[in-house]
């Protein structure tokens, strides 16, 4: 008897155990069978008939009973334009008039330019199905969220899952006001990254402007770049720092190429900056490798910084005026050196570091960062969509390609100008390409910095020999060919600004 009691006891509880298991859902069920019941609870709440929902069928009846509350039923006809929740029918064109002489671009404007259309050439039919063309919310729907990454999101990205497919492919303008109630988190994000974007450009735009005119006030000492030929050169930069500059310009210069032949993409100039990159396959493949190819460069640069501070003399190390780290004497120098340009005093006299110059560096260092997190999420985004919502990619779009704009604005008026424009560095400044500077200019523009290496008797050991006429000529040609290519893509990108805003507007 205790034998038989033990195996019943046995039996009692597998099976127990099998019901307990057997009857608790898998993941995937229980997401599509609590999706069917909020898709039920919704049809309710807005006043849904379930007529339309049981089978997709061809014809309807002209009218349909839809529920009000539990015990009451009307009559509504869909003989009209506009039918209230449409994306809950199995034919969401029921009844249109003159439907059989639309094309979807005449009803969904705003819709048909998405990056999928524009891009890809992706038609609404391979994405909606064929007619009759269920409501995206409808649940025998190919677009329905239950099943629209397997059946639809797959077909082009592979191995793409529930998250991926929440990557809103109509997106609504950023810009707009009510895109801060339907997605919100977008319209914030836009506008954050547009105001940082317009304070860079309202401050440094006129700073640049005024400190050009300010090179032709009357009486003003010039140093031409035709008087220096026999004067003493002073070693500035090394030749691991001419080549991180020269890598970086390369690679940014090839990065605002592709990029723009991207966002341009359905513009005539993006079609031919797409021609010369070789297709849109390529022209992303490029801009994927230089990318990562950037950020490498950026970890070799972050091992040169740590080689470069003294441990045994670390506050001098990281804040001395060899440092690039910001000081509190630059932004008294960037007030005095502004009152110069207006005419208010004396230009300061700058050290080896100007606050511009630490600026430009810091920017960079910013926005290589932001581009390169953002860039990586986007560079697989059926990958990234395993750890953040679909939506989110959206966003991540957005802070890519206005921190894009504004390292290409900055870089293309503002650095350029700074750097070559100016009259006595017209037309153009050497010193990154030679890695030294004539004396007499140094003196001009950095005199702190002539007055501490004299006083610690360091400047006779950075004397060197001034570059050969063949170095000179072949840096000229190379660093005007390089600045002709991006006025190129700034004018153009400028000209075409207004066609781009049309198509996604």
């Amino acid at each position: 008897m205790m034998g038989v009691s033990i195996k019943y006891k046995s039996v009692v509880t597998g099976f127990v155990l099998l019901i307990l298991f057997a009857s608790y859902p898998s993941q995937a069920h229980k997401d599509v069978t609590s999706e069917i019941y909020r898709y039920q609870q919704q049809e309710v709440i807005n006043r849904q008939s379930a007529a339309h929902e049981v089978k997709p069928i061809i014809s309807h009846p002209p009218t349909a009973r839809v529920p009000i509350d539990r015990n009451k039923l009307i009559e509504i006809s869909h003989r009209a334009d506009k039918i209230q929740h449409r994306r809950y029918m199995t034919d969401s064109h029921l009844e249109l008039r003159f439907y059989q002489f639309r094309s979807c671009i005449d009803c969904h404007p705003r819709q048909a330019n998405n990056l999928h259309r524009v891009r890809s050439k992706i038609t609404c039919r391979q994405c909606h199905g064929e007619e009759p063309i269920a409501g995206t919310r409808h649940y025998y729907s190919s677009m329905h969220p239950i099943r629209r990454f397997a059946v639809v999101c797959a077909k082009c990205h592979k191995g793409a899952n529930a998250s991926f497919a929440a990557y809103v492919v109509h997106e609504p303008n950023p810009a707009l006001k009510t895109t801060q109630k339907n997605f919100p988190l977008l319209f914030y994000v836009f506008w954050a990254m547009a105001a940082i974007a317009t304070g860079t450009f309202a401050i440094f735009l006129p700073h640049t402007i005024l400190w050009g005119i300010r090179e032709f006030w009357p009486n003003k000492k010039i140093i031409k770049n035709e008087t220096c030929t026999k004067r003493k050169q002073i070693k500035r930069f090394t030749a691991s720092q001419r080549v991180f500059h020269l890598v970086l310009m390369l690679s940014f210069v090839t990065q605002a190429g592709t990029g723009l032949s991207r966002m341009y993409a359905g513009t005539d100039w993006g079609y031919f900056l797409i021609f010369l990159f070789g297709g849109y396959t390529r022209a992303l493949f490029i801009h994927k490798i230089v990318g990562i190819f950037m950020l490498a460069a950026l970890a070799f640069h972050l091992v040169y910084i740590l080689k470069k501070v003294n441990l045994k003399n670390l506050p001098n190390s990281l804040y001395g005026p060899d440092s690039l780290l910001p000081r509190i004497e630059d932004a008294s120098q960037a007030v005095r050196h502004a009152a110069w340009i207006v005419g208010l005093g004396k230009c300061p006299k700058f050290d080896r570091w100007t606050y511009w110059e630490k600026f430009d560096y810091w920017a960079v260092f910013w926005g290589i960062n932001i581009l390169g997190i953002t860039g990586l999420i986007l560079y697989s985004p059926v990958f990234s969509s395993r750890f953040i919502p679909g939506w989110t990619i959206n966003v991540f779009l957005w802070i890519h390609r206005i921190e894009a704009v504004l390292a290409m604005g900055h870089v293309f008026i503002i650095h350029f100008f700074i750097g070559h424009l100016r009259r006595h560095h017209f037309p153009m400044d050497l010193t990154m390409f030679e890695g030294s500077i004539d004396i007499q200019k140094l003196q001009h523009e950095r005199s702190s910095w002539v007055d501490r290496l004299e006083a610690n008797g360091m400047l006779p050991g950075l004397i060197v020999k001034r570059t050969s006429v063949f170095w000179r000529r072949f840096y000229y040609l190379f660093g005007s060919i390089v600045l002709v290519l991006c006025l190129y893509l700034l004018i153009n990108g400028i000209l075409n600004a207004e066609e781009l805003i049309r198509i996604f507007k």
